[in-house]
């Protein structure tokens, strides 16, 4: 067994190196690389053992992070220890009336990643599967990761997942450990330096003043996914990033969860839309030409058959479920590639302003 600079009596012991250490772990990624972590698509399979009870109570606006220990089995057979902090994060599903187990974040020290498959990380953001009953909202982390691995297919400048299988160990021995699925995203400064491009954190800035083709295609992927729950000028699960020779910023979407596609019981359209239910597509881009939008159709229809191929690729999503969502992206399809369709929901549709 490997351990990660972990004696008996880890939580004392963790609390005086963690301490010890000043600054924080930056990527160790070169320009166009992502880190280890996210370099392969394949399933992890992770425990994480924690106080679990006082981690899924605090979430408070004053919460605290706390010890834990995140662990897996090299491909020799090794098991691997490393000791992190942990807190829970987000802002619905923090709330417990919402979710019984919040997302969570994953802090680690350099010192003690090294040489792990964590090695160059600091702080991640573990996706999680917001209530413990029943299986769909296993099957709503496995969505929400399909969307991720859609945007992937259409440009580089998206956030890179990574499924795990996650056994939740509790520390105290009080908690039957949990077995459930969840997805780890890739740090807003790790995917901006693999883009070579800087971090933009300046809220306010039009749609029309991003970058007209990258904001069009977000726009559409938004719409194909059937997301409104996005805002460029508010920033809101929108990042920016801008090259760092110049030029306008370019929007990266994240956040997936109230999307028609993933269909979560807690999902509900925003009242000004007039929809009833989040299955119901309404397009939030701003207008451009004809010629604009037709090219950035094509897009969508070069990847038609790697868009389903994804879909019927993710492990553990049901039959049920993926021919829920394989008919659902070819409902996108039929709009685009019917004239009147387009003209209707989209053309007709487009924001101005």
């Amino acid at each position: 067994m490997k351990l990660q600079k972990i004696l008996p009596g880890f939580f004392l012991l963790f609390f005086l190196g963690y301490f010890s250490f000043v600054g924080i772990a930056f990527s160790q990624n070169t320009a166009g690389s992502p880190t280890l972590l996210f370099q392969s698509d394949d399933p992890l399979s992770l425990t994480l053992t924690m106080d679990i009870r006082t981690v899924l109570k605090d979430t408070g606006d004053d919460m605290g992070q706390h010890p834990a220990l995140i662990s897996y089995l090299t491909p020799e057979g090794d098991t691997i220890i490393v000791p992190l902090r942990i807190r829970t994060r987000g802002y619905f599903r923090r709330d417990p009336m919402n979710c019984n187990f919040p997302p969570l974040r994953l802090n680690f020290a350099k010192e003690t990643s090294g040489n792990t498959i964590f090695e160059g990380q600091d702080k991640l953001k573990l996706v999680t599967h917001c209530r413990s009953s029943g299986k769909q909202y296993e099957q709503n982390v496995l969505k929400e990761y399909l969307a991720y691995r859609f945007y992937n297919l259409f440009t580089e400048e998206s956030y890179r997942v990574r499924l795990a299988e996650m056994n939740y160990a509790d520390s105290e021995g009080k908690i039957k450990t949990l077995r459930k699925l969840a997805f780890i995203i890739e740090p807003e400064e790790q995917m901006a330096a693999r883009n070579l491009c800087d971090e933009v954190k300046i809220k306010n800035i039009r749609q029309d003043y991003c970058d007209q083709e990258k904001a069009t295609l977000l726009s559409v992927f938004q719409y194909m996914i059937g997301n409104t729950d996005w805002s460029v000028p508010a920033m809101h699960n929108i990042d920016l990033i801008r090259k760092q020779a110049g030029g306008s910023p370019i929007p990266v979407p994240f956040d997936f969860d109230w999307s028609g596609l993933v269909n979560a019981p807690y999902a509900v359209p925003s009242k000004n839309l007039n929809i009833d239910n989040v299955r119901i597509r309404v397009y939030r881009g701003l207008c451009r030409t004809e010629e604009e939008f037709e090219k950035a159709f094509q897009e969508f229809r070069d990847r038609e058959e790697e868009i389903i191929r994804t879909i019927e690729s993710v492990p553990y999503l049901d039959e049920r479920e993926m021919s829920k969502t394989i008919r659902y992206i070819e409902q996108f399809f039929n709009v685009i590639n019917n004239p009147n369709a387009v003209r209707k929901e989209i053309y007709n549709a487009c924001r101005t302003d």
